[in-house]
């Protein structure tokens, strides 16, 4: 499933891996409604210093968007006509690279901030970045099959790096095109070197953990607004940061009881699941996602940043019961958290993506009671993905703050949890036709009081 160069000069196909496509048909459901669903939305809030405070920066950012797809050609792969491989060109000339840099690079000259244009997304065959002048946001948008939220950080770190460099980059139609195809980005079925072949232990491990999507039925959810008829509108988010000294305590507090702080906001997400549901039905099980980067665990060169524009990134199920405290959820999340991903794991990966790929082809149509659940994702520190400055004073960046989504069409949101400057983040990330920000205000809100209470701190 490697690169290859088809019988046209210059455009290279590969089939599309089993993780890509069990992700591209979730992403596809929004297509009739012409949206994507969770396509990824990530974002550096940025400042120049020095020489470049008065530079041109959107054509400063434009020609360092060229040159961060010499370096990452997968942000310029596309799904074939047939559905079933992706196809990248290589730019025959300047002029057909200048057309894809004005296809995919944009200034949102009027916008106040990301909010204002995350929900004027399109399906697009190729990833976006948007400069907003007026927030001083570098925004990128891709389909989720293209890479994961851990990968957009990566690629926003790159080109943070390519618009710091000391002299001036250079017309990126002079660099070698065509050289670039070595850095097209393989599925992780081959980067991990999982078996091609299934076999029968393989397809009951497979089995084993879609069946953890089960978990999905009858579970809890929180209220929404209109029926099951009512089309989703716009992604909207809210985030709740916390101080840097609330951010330490937690810290401290999450290793003194020897869990993650990712396992003690996942029992807090759970908690304010059970905070905003209707009375009747708390007594539901919480089904939530154990999600897992599986870049730690691929072979170099692929658990590098050089393949940040990859989808290398997985997850299953847990259920929590009604009854579960908060010190119990804790303890379930991170013994999940603990487990990581075994070569055994791995090998069966294959097999799992496949059939969870037929399970969605084979779901009917959302019925009366659709899931509205919140769920977590967290990207840990910030700084192991993206830098707090580039370049140096006489000429870089500051980046004062950087913010991770998706698309979101259905009645569910996603917390997003990450720490970035020493300070803790969630952002709830929902459909405005489903919940009010109200409502999410309040949920996230819920999320830190149940964090705070659960580890005895008190906020700074």
């Amino acid at each position: 499933m490697t690169w290859r160069e088809t019988d046209q000069k210059g455009v290279f196909s590969r089939p599309i891996g089993e993780n890509e496509t069990f992700i591209k048909l979730v992403g596809d459901a929004g297509l009739p409604l012409n949206r994507e669903h969770w396509a990824i939305n990530s974002a550096a809030t940025i400042t120049p210093t020095g020489s470049l405070v008065s530079a041109d920066l959107p054509a400063h950012f434009r020609r360092a968007w060229a040159h961060l797809r010499f370096q990452h050609p997968s942000l310029a792969a596309e799904v074939a006509p047939d559905g079933t491989s992706f196809v990248y060109t290589v730019p025959a000339n300047g002029a057909a690279l200048d057309a894809w840099v004005s296809k995919t690079f944009s200034v949102a000259e009027h916008a106040n901030s990301s909010a204002d244009v995350i929900p004027t997304f399109r399906p697009s065959p190729y990833a976006k970045l948007v400069y907003i002048p007026r927030s001083g946001e570098l925004l990128c948008h891709t389909a989720h099959w293209r890479t994961d939220g851990i990968g957009v950080l990566l690629l926003l770190d790159a080109l943070l790096a390519l618009a710091s460099r000391p002299l001036p980059l250079l017309d990126p139609a002079s660099l070698p095109w065509g050289t670039e195809v070595d850095r097209l980005a393989p599925a992780v079925e081959d980067a991990a070197v999982m078996p091609k072949e299934s076999t029968s232990e393989l397809k009951e491990r497979g089995a084993a953990l879609v069946d953890t999507f089960s978990y999905a039925a009858g579970a809890l959810g929180i209220p929404y607004l209109g029926d099951a008829a009512t089309l989703p509108a716009g992604t909207r988010s809210t985030v709740l940061t916390f101080s840097p000294e609330t951010t330490e305590k937690i810290v401290a507090a999450s290793k003194a009881r020897g869990v993650s702080v990712t396992a003690a906001v996942h029992a807090s997400v759970g908690g304010a699941n059970y905070a905003l549901a209707d009375a009747a039905a708390r007594d539901k099980h919480y089904t939530s996602t154990i999600r897992f980067a599986l870049r730690p665990y691929l072979p170099e060169p692929y658990s590098t940043p050089a393949f940040a524009a990859g989808l290398y990134t997985t997850g299953w199920m847990k259920r929590i019961e009604a009854q579960s405290t908060w010190d119990e959820r804790v303890q379930i999340y991170q013994g999940e958290y603990r487990k990581g991903i075994t070569r055994e794991f791995l090998d069966s990966h294959r097999e799992y993506a496949a059939q969870l790929g037929a399970m969605i082809r084979s779901m009917a149509p959302g019925g009366d009671s659709p899931p509205s659940d919140v769920d977590i994702s967290s990207i840990g520190i910030a700084e192991n993905l993206i830098r707090r400055s580039y370049g140096t004073p006489e000429a870089g960046f500051e980046v004062k703050a950087i913010s991770v989504g998706v698309e979101i069409l259905s009645r569910q949101a996603v917390t997003f949890v990450w720490t970035f400057r020493n300070q803790l983040n969630l952002n709830a990330v929902y459909n405005e036709s489903f919940h009010s920000a109200d409502q999410m205000m309040e949920f996230v809100a819920t999320v830190k009081s149940q964090l705070l209470e659960g580890l005895g701190v008190r906020d700074s």
